[in-house]
């Protein structure tokens, strides 16, 4: 017979929300690093925008090297075109076709690790959480940032970042489950941004501005990272290195704390 105080205790299930943040989503890379070192595997995650992309990757079973070997080689022709000006100035259908690629077109019901990607619907102005069916289209969808990409069509929902509403989807990791969250935040306040050059830097910034302005569930977390990366652009994919680097820093000055937490 075995006494109440000799049961094992229950392992905490962990969860991971990734952030938004266009080519600052490497520095998630960096984060996931420091995890994987100290054994630390989430349970469940759930990712807005370049979030939604890492996660859908990470949570396929793809190694971390060879998602690490494919961020540096990524540049904005794998994921975009330039359209005609409509509802975008870009059309971000590439980026179906390379997560589709690289995942082996799998559906949420496939992944070896539970995830769910956020979307808005600018109709209804709700929060679309995305769990079933085809990975791919609703990674599009999660990362299509209003005005510079087209929005994507669902049904009678016309689906924009997820970001718009909910940039660090704690909420939606606890519902799949999770006891413990680790969030991961990639728009960290900045003194004075860099000038913008082109309408993405333009189109990111402003959005930028109203996420930091725009109450954000990143402080619900049980534990918040937040890589020093406020004066890095949003759109040059040179620095992937750099990003990775940072992530990993800012996933070292938490990872005791992280260890504590579950009794590590």
């Amino acid at each position: 017979m075995r006494w109440p105080w000799q049961r094992k205790k229950r392992s905490l299930r962990i969860g991971l929300a990734l952030s938004g943040g266009a080519v600052r989503g490497a520095a998630h890379l960096g984060v996931l690093e420091v995890l994987e070192r100290e054994g630390i595997r989430p349970d469940c995650v759930a990712g807005a925008s370049a979030g939604s992309m890492v996660g859908a990757v990470y949570c396929a079973g793809i190694p971390l090297a060879d998602i690490k070997r494919l961020a540096l080689r990524l540049q904005w022709s794998d994921v975009s075109h330039i359209t005609r000006p409509g509802l975008g100035f870009f059309d971000n259908r590439p980026l179906e076709d390379y997560v589709d690629r690289v995942i082996g077109g799998r559906c949420f019901e496939e992944l070896p690790i539970p995830f769910a990607a956020v979307a808005v619907d600018v109709m209804s102005g709700e929060l679309i959480v995305l769990n079933e069916g085809p990975v791919a289209p609703a990674v599009r969808a999660s990362c299509a940032l209003p005005i510079v990409f087209t929005p994507v069509p669902r049904g009678d929902q016309l689906l924009v970042d997820g970001g718009v509403l909910n940039n660090v989807p704690v909420s939606v990791v606890r519902a799949m489950g999770a006891d413990y969250v680790i969030a991961v935040d990639l728009v960290p306040p900045v003194e004075r941004p860099a000038q913008p050059q082109t309408v993405f830097d333009l189109g990111v910034l402003v959005f930028s501005t109203l996420l930091r302005s725009a109450y954000s569930e990143a402080h619900t977390a049980d534990c918040l990272i937040m890589p020093d990366i406020g004066h890095f652009s949003w759109a040059d994919f040179s620095q992937t290195l750099d990003l990775i680097a940072k992530g990993r820093e800012a996933a070292e000055s938490k990872i005791e704390q992280i260890k504590r937490d579950l009794g590590r």
